[in-house]
This record gives structure tokens, C-alpha cells and sequence, in this order.
């Protein structure tokens, strides 16, 4: 009996499962080891298939750049949605991508170092967009939380922002090389609660 040929999916359907399975072979194998063959065997579908929607690995990584950056401004806006003081609405916006860091398995971390050893000038440039877009959402709260007092009005949003991006990212390199064993939220709720410390307004 002949197979019965799959349907094929509407293109943003299928964009969607690409980015997800080429999620699922970065953790299982690496983001470097990310190739067409083996996304096509996770979803089930031929090379070919794949092909239909992107040229090469180039392109796979350009998507998942492109949902990293989802991911960032995703969890901040989540976070601010919760009320509270600008402070407070940080903090919760940074423990959910911290949280989001754990699920995905540091996946963003991984895919931004592969982009920068391939040293392609286009991914770099939508890389840098991407983790712009995170720390310019981090220096709009920053800024609102100087115009009601909480912080030091000395305090420069964006560098402020850089550093804890910085931070979160250097935090996140020891939890990955420590084989996911550090435990992440606690150590995030030390490392926030420094930089704080560094700039609240004194009453």
C-alpha cells in the first residue's frame, strides 16, 4: 500500500516548527552541529522540504535570531504587565527570562556564540539588533523607574542596562559550563540584588 503523501503546512506553520525542532538539535547536539539534515529528521519531513523555506544553515540561524529576540522583548513585556514600581516590574521581567534562560536550555547564548564564529557581518548585525531590543526595553524601565525616584538620576539608563545584560550573560556562561548545575535563579537574585544596591536613590 502506498504511503499517503504528507499535506504540506501553510509556510509560517512550518517556519515555526523549523525554529522549534532547530531548538531541540542545538540542546541535543550543539547549535554548531544545526544542520538542514538533521532539523528535516526531527520534524519528520525531507531536505527538500526544508529547502523550500531556507537556502542554508545561514538562514536557519537568521530565524532562530530572529525568535531569540521574541523570546527577550516576550519576557520583559511580561514582567511589566504585573504592576508594581519600574524597579519591581524589572526584577520580575528579569527572573522571567532567567526562568526562560533555564527552559530553553541557554539555547540564545549558544546561538549568538555561533553567529559571532561565523563571523558573518549579516547575522552579527541582526544579533546586535536583537540584544539591543533586550537592553533598550531594560533602559526604558531604568529611565522610568529615575523619573519616580527609585534610582539615582546620575544613573545612566543604557549603561545601567549593558551591565545587567552583561551580567545576565556572564551568569549564564557558568550555568552552562557548569553543566546546568548552578542554580540560576538564586544566583540571579544575589546578582540583582547588588547592582541595586548600586543604584537606588538613598532617601
Amino acid at each position: 500500500m502506498s504511503r499517503k503523501p504528507r499535506r504540506r503546512q501553510p509556510t509560517e506553520v512550518r517556519r515555526t516548527q523549523i525554529a522549534d525542532a532547530a531548538r531541540v538539535v542545538a540542546v541535543k547536539h550543539g547549535s554548531e552541529h544545526v544542520t538542514v539534515r538533521r532539523i528535516a529528521n526531527e520534524i519528520g519531513v525531507s531536505e527538500g522540504a526544508l529547502y523550500r523555506h531556507f537556502k542554508s544553515k545561514h538562514d536557519i540561524l537568521s530565524l532562530m535570531v530572529e525568535r531569540i529576540e521574541e523570546d527577550l522583548v516576550r519576557d520583559i513585556e511580561e514582567g511589566s504587565a504585573g504592576g508594581g514600581t519600574p524597579l519591581q516590574m524589572l526584577d520580575r521581567s528579569l527572573r522571567n527570562h532567567v526562568r526562560g534562560i533555564r527552559q530553553r536550555k541557554g539555547i540564545s547564548f549558544q546561538v549568538v556564540a555561533e553567529v559571532i564564529s561565523l563571523g558573518d557581518k549579516k547575522l552579527n548585525r541582526q544579533a546586535s539588533k536583537a540584544l539591543q531590543a533586550y537592553t533598550h526595553r531594560i533602559a526604558d524601565i531604568l529611565t522610568a523607574a529615575i523619573d519616580d525616584g527609585e534610582v539615582r538620576e546620575d544613573v545612566d539608563p543604557e549603561k545601567a542596562a549593558g551591565l545587567i545584560a552583561a551580567s545576565l550573560q556572564g551568569l549564564v556562561s557558568r550555568w552552562a559550563l557548569g553543566d546546568h548545575e548552578l542554580d540560576l535563579e538564586g544566583e540571579y537574585q544575589a546578582a540583582w540584588l547588588l547592582l541595586r544596591q548600586a543604584i537606588v536613590r538613598r532617601s
